[in-house]
């Protein structure tokens, strides 16, 4: 065997090695990104919402009418759906009862009653400390200030009210500027022409009926080859804030205005008190809560709209008190329960809430 020959076989044995090397990390890379993968799977929690919502063409989700889940957030601790598809026991005529004051609660997950039963909704007891008082909850999960505006105006119309009370958390406005809710799609609001636009509809189905798929978009897009994938076929995406406006539209800020704008009319046209009510979470250190608070007090108070702004009477609570109002990590097995009222919580807004509401004169002359 002359030296090229021997040069040569040196030279394919170290390509054949470094060959085996790289394709056995190639292999431990894939494995232990699929571990990683199935991992995160196992571990993410449910959303509560997707046991007690069905697919809606304009709001994206809604309740499922005429449901009763026993056991939805732990023994006992039961919700129930009306043939309207609120949380109440029962269906409402057009017209109120004699002597009763209807009031419509409309916003998120919070005023939905999250981890609580029907009865221990604030919605619920408001109506359950004054006899005079009927409340209809149109609370839903993971609705924004758009969703919740929507549904008021398409089904909260059917029925004659005295009272709105049209609640929100500061993410709600956050919810507002997308598209899209923990992967589902959703409406969205834009202003086009001095014009309120109700854009993303039909709402896209497919990642309502595409549950795993929807819930584990994350730990999907973290596999490399879904990666390697979207290199090929896919742009890149911008570098834009998701919580910016792209050019030429609208900011949050003038949305918001319109929808206010609307409610108000909506309310006048059924002789109904609209009331903005700032419910609270449990972070109060969130740029944002600040600078929606002064967004919303400036326009509520433009447009002589009553606000019950409950965030400095919980700020003024103390710490250990505070926290039992609100659900904390490990209490309820679902993915974001943390944080939503407890029983005490809801109690703590019902009873501020009303000594606030009954004070007002507006509401004063209607009883």
């Amino acid at each position: 065997m002359n030296v090229s020959d021997r040069v040569r076989k040196v030279g394919l044995w170290f390509t054949f090695n470094i060959a085996a090397v790289l394709l056995l990390l190639a292999l431990c890379e894939g494995i232990a990104s699929f571990i990683l993968f199935f991992k995160e799977v196992t571990a993410n929690q449910a959303l509560a919402e997707r046991r007690h919502t069905q697919y809606d063409e304009l709001l994206g989700w809604v309740n499922t009418p005429n449901l009763y889940l026993a056991d939805m957030y732990g023994p006992g601790v039961y919700l129930q759906t009306n043939s309207q598809g609120f949380r109440n026991k029962q269906d409402f005529n057009p017209e109120p009862p004699d002597n009763k004051l209807r009031i419509i609660c409309s916003g998120d997950s919070f005023t939905f009653g999250y981890g609580v039963d029907n009865d221990h909704t604030w919605c619920q007891l408001l109506a359950a400390r004054d006899e005079r008082l009927e409340t209809v909850n149109m609370g839903q999960g993971g609705y924004g200030v758009d969703q919740a505006y929507l549904w008021y105006k398409r089904d909260g119309q059917k029925l004659e009210h005295d009272i709105h009370l049209f609640a929100f958390i500061t993410t709600d406005f956050k919810r507002m500027q997308r598209d899209e809710f923990n992967g589902y799609a959703k409406p969205l609001l834009k202003v086009q022409n001095d014009t309120l636009l109700v854009t993303n509809v039909p709402v896209p189905w497919r990642s309502f009926y595409l549950p795993w798929l929807t819930q584990n978009r994350e730990a999907i897009d973290d596999l490399k080859s879904t990666q390697l994938l979207r290199s090929f076929f896919l742009p890149e995406p911008g570098t834009a804030s998701a919580d910016q406006p792209a050019a030429g539209e609208s900011s949050p800020e003038v949305v918001a205005a319109k929808i206010l704008a609307d409610l108000i009319k909506l309310n006048q046209a059924k002789n109904s008190t609209l009331v903005l009510v700032y419910l609270p979470g449990q972070d109060f250190t969130d740029d944002d809560l600040d600078h929606w608070r002064q967004v919303i007090h400036t326009a509520a108070e433009r447009q002589s709209v009553p606000l019950l702004d409950l965030v400095d009477t919980f700020k003024g609570l103390p710490a250990g008190e505070l926290d039992s109002l609100f659900i904390q990590k490990g209490e309820i097995d679902y993915q974001g329960a943390a944080g939503h009222y407890t029983v005490k919580g809801n109690q703590y807004v019902a009873d501020v809430l009303y000594e606030q509401l009954m004070a007002l004169p507006e509401i004063a002359a209607k009883q």
